[in-house]
This record gives structure tokens, sequence and C-alpha cells, in this order.
């Protein structure tokens, strides 16, 4: 459970009970992690989000605080729920120059006032994934200051060979609509085969469907069926390979390198006999 220095914890409800993942980061981290948050905000002009909006809140619950304020915080903590004593506390020390974490209940009060009326919690597992994601960016952040000091050296290496440490962290933003992967060399290498794999086999399967349509009558199901397939089956190619060329483009920067040509690549394998023709449900 969060508790305060002065040991309030939260007002009613059930306790928050830490997950079995290992500690939380500490306050020193937590710092660090809310200043990413709200560069990211100020760099997009927005307010901070859900997650650095918590851990503002965990940072300010860290210190003596009143009975009330110190509740708001706490139940803001574990369930993502806005109390109008928590607002009004926040603006309490946000207007005045006389409280030290004036700017950080600044920043939570322009969240909380953001949210207007939809001050209720956030989800049903708000701490737990919050707490998962906390585990991930500083586990992301420590691997960054030991690239930086030079204590890293990643090794090319396939799954039956030493190499490095898995490192495997994803993160989505709901706001833009985009997932970001974090892997260590080894493990993108691999992952990028597999992805080339798997264009490959979509391109094989669209010059088949290609062919198989070539001598159907125009306008008829079948052939429409088939334009159908394979224009699924280029999106989807495309897509694969355009992960494929900014991996390489990453890893080549020395080297410059055209975009591929959409769906159509000479390396790829034969069509299998007896693929499945008829229409599929796009993944």
């Amino acid at each position: 459970m969060y508790k305060t220095d002065n040991g309030a914890g939260p007002p009613t409800g059930p306790a928050y009970r830490l997950p079995q993942d290992g500690p939380l980061p500490d306050l020193a981290l937590y710092e660090r992690l809310i200043d990413d948050g709200i560069a990211e905000a100020d760099s997009r002009g927005t307010i901070v989000d859900h997650l650095t909006a918590r851990r503002l809140a965990i940072w300010l619950a860290a210190r003596p605080r009143e009975p009330v304020y110190a509740h708001g915080l706490v139940r803001f903590i574990e369930t993502g729920a806005v109390h109008r004593h928590l607002k009004n506390e926040l603006r309490k020390h946000a207007r005045s120059g006389n409280f030290p974490d004036q700017p950080k209940a600044a920043r939570l009060l322009r969240y909380c006032n953001n949210r207007g009326t939809e001050l209720g919690p956030v989800g049903e597992n708000f701490a737990a994934a919050c707490d998962q994601i906390d585990r991930a960016d500083v586990q992301l952040a420590q691997f960054h200051d030991r690239v930086r000091q030079g204590n890293v050296h990643p090794q090319q290496a396939w799954p039956d060979t030493d190499g490095p440490r898995i490192l495997a962290l994803a993160r989505r933003d709901p706001d833009t609509q985009t997932v970001s992967l974090v892997l260590d060399a080894t493990t993108a290498n691999i992952a990028l085969f597999a992805i080339a794999a798997h264009a490959d086999e979509r391109e094989a399967h669209l010059r088949e469907v290609e062919r198989s349509g070539q001598n159907l009558p125009e306008g008829s199901y079948g052939r429409r069926n088939r334009q159908a397939i394979a224009a699924r089956e280029t999106r989807i190619a495309t897509r694969l390979r355009a992960v494929e060329h900014a991996y390489r483009t990453a890893i080549e920067h020395d080297t410059t390198h055209p975009p591929p040509a959409p769906a159509r690549t000479p390396r790829s394998p034969e069509p299998r006999s007896g693929r499945q023709i008829e229409m599929e449900a796009e993944p």
C-alpha cells in the first residue's frame, strides 16, 4: 500500500498491494521519469498523460502532507480518481510560492482540470498497469545509462549461441495510436528475419493470386475476389517491408538505401502448391 510520511493511507476501499514483480522505482528515478513526461508534453503543447500525472502524485505523496491532501493523492495513485478535495489542495499549493512542491502541484492541477467532469477511476487495473510501465521505463533508462557509460557491448548472436541479455520492451501511446518497441540487437535481428520471411510469403501469395486470376473473365466474382486478396496482400507486405527498411536504415546509417518496391521482390520463395485462394479476413 502506498503510504505518505505522515502515515495517511487510502480513506476507504481495499488496500493497494504492490505487484510481485519487484520493487518500484525510488523517488530519484520517479523524478527522472516525471521530467521526461513533462518534456514530452511540452514538446506537443499538451498536458501530461495519465502515467506522468500518477508519477507526480507519487512524488507529492512521499512527503508529509495534511491528511485530506494525502488521502486524495493516494486515492488517485490507486485508481486514477480525482476527488474535489485533492483539486482544492493542489490549487492551494499551485497558487502559492510558499510551497516547495508548487511546480509539480501546478502540473498535476492542470491535468485534473483538463479531465473536466470525467474524474472517476481510470480503468480497472490502473495502478497495476502503471506500476508495470514504471518498471519497464526504469529498466530502459538504466539500459541507456549503461550504454552511455560503455558498459554494454551488444554482440551479433543467434539464439543457439551466447549473446547479450534479452531486452524486449513495448509501450503504446493511445493518443497517437503508436507502439514503441525497444529490443537488444540480437533479438531485433531475429525479429527482422521473421518479418522479412513473412513479407516473402505474402509476396509469393500475391503472385500466385495474380496468376490464378489472369485467365478469369473480367468482372467475374472470381477475378474480383482475387483482386481484393491481392490488394490486401500488397498492403500487408508493404507494411512489413517498411519495418524492414526502417531497421536496415538504422543499422546501416553509413549507406543510403532506396525504399524497397512495395510487395514485389525477386528474392521471394516460390509459391507453395495448394495455397488457399478464397477471401480471408485481413489480420
